[in-house]
């Protein structure tokens, strides 16, 4: 009987930590930085439709979540013969904007810590990007949909590391669509505020070091 009380005390701290992390994908590697790609001759060009693109964030800790958005400043595809060649984006870190607080008080306060120091550092670092430096067509799409994996460079702060994201994209002449989730661990680009790695005894006060980003993107010739 006490081994069955033991099991069913794992079982339950076990769902315990998924629900607080909100049952969020696995967190994508970093790796070192990788030489980008470069388009061809041949390529046809992309240019991101920043109104109609929306790149959606999610963060975690003890006691709940926040999630809101971030805006694309700009960015482009390059495409030949249905193949990605390249691509690089730009996100403006100074348009983060929190989604989950209706107290226009305490939505201000959280947007700025976001945006400062401890964070994002946005005075500093007004934007972030991502270029990409490989691209693999699977077979057969993912559990999830996805049928490629894009790789590439993403840079926040003043630190550059390589990931792969899974993605769901469809292009023809007139469009090009890409719709992502994944997650980063935020240590790997010294936002350490709060985490459990870096200071002990946070207690509820710890905040998860993973952070999903949820992109729809939307590019036209």
């Amino acid at each position: 009987m006490k081994t069955n009380k033991l099991t069913i005390v794992a079982l339950i701290a076990g769902l315990t930590v998924l629900s607080a992390c909100g049952g969020k994908k696995e967190t994508v590697k970093a790796g070192e930085e990788q030489q980008v790609a470069q388009a061809t001759e041949l390529s046809k060009t992309y240019n991101v439709d920043v109104a109609s693109s929306t790149l959606g964030w999610t963060g975690t800790k003890v006691t709940g979540k926040h999630f809101g958005k971030i805006g694309i400043q700009r960015g482009t595809i390059s495409v030949e013969k249905n193949e990605i060649k390249a691509g690089s984006f730009v996100i403006d870190m100074k348009t983060i904007t929190v989604e989950d607080l209706t107290d226009q008080e305490a939505n201000k306060k959280l947007a700025g810590h976001l945006a400062s120091a401890d964070f994002f550092d946005v005075e500093k670092y007004a934007t972030s990007k991502f270029e990409i430096t490989g691209v693999e067509k699977l077979a057969t799409p993912d559990a999830d949909g996805n049928n490629f994996k894009i790789m590439g460079n993403l840079t926040i702060k003043d630190v550059t590391k390589n990931i792969t994201i899974p993605a769901n994209i469809t292009m023809d002449e007139n469009q090009f669509t890409a719709k992502a989730k994944f997650s980063i661990d935020r240590t790997e680009w010294n936002i350490q505020y709060g985490s459990g790695k870096f200071f002990k005894g946070l207690g509820d006060k710890m905040i998860h070091d993973a952070i999903e980003f949820d992109l729809n993107l939307v590019a036209k010739p």
